[in-house]
C-alpha cells in the first residue's frame, strides 16, 4: 500500500508513482488524487483529516490480502493507462497554443535555442 492522506494534493503524482509499483493508494479525496485513484478499485479515497478512515482503509487492506492483491493489479493497470509526460506536455502545449490563437506554440528564438545548445 501507498498512503498519502494529505489534506490536499494538487495532482496526485505521488499516488500515481506508487501505483506504478503495484501499490494501491490510500489518499485524500481532496484535490488531484481523486483524478488518479479510483476509490475501491485501485485505492481508497478518504476525507481530508479523517484519521479513522485512513486507519480503517489500511487495516482493511492489510487484513484482506486477496483484495490488496487485486487492487495492486488494478493500480498497475491504472499507471500503465496514464499518458506519459511527453503526451501530457504536448496536450498542454496544444491547448495553450489554441488559447493563444496559434496552431503550434512558438519556441524561444534565443541564440542558444537556434544553435541547438
Amino acid at each position: 500500500m501507498f498512503a498519502l492522506p494529505s489534506r490536499y494534493e494538487g495532482f496526485g503524482i505521488a499516488s500515481l508513482e506508487g501505483m506504478g509499483f503495484g501499490l494501491p493508494a490510500v489518499a485524500s479525496a481532496a484535490g488531484g488524487a481523486g483524478s488518479v485513484v479510483t476509490d475501491g478499485a485501485d485505492g481508497v479515497l478518504v476525507a481530508p483529516g479523517d484519521v479513522a478512515a485512513v486507519r480503517d482503509a489500511l487495516a482493511g487492506l492489510a487484513a484482506d490480502r486477496e483484495r490488496l492483491a487485486a487492487m495492486g493489479r488494478a493500480a498497475l493497470a491504472r499507471f500503465a493507462a496514464h499518458p506519459p509526460w511527453t503526451e501530457t506536455v504536448a496536450g498542454v502545449a496544444g491547448f495553450l497554443g489554441d488559447v493563444a490563437g496559434d496552431a503550434a506554440p512558438s519556441r524561444p528564438t534565443t541564440p542558444e535555442v537556434a544553435d541547438g545548445g
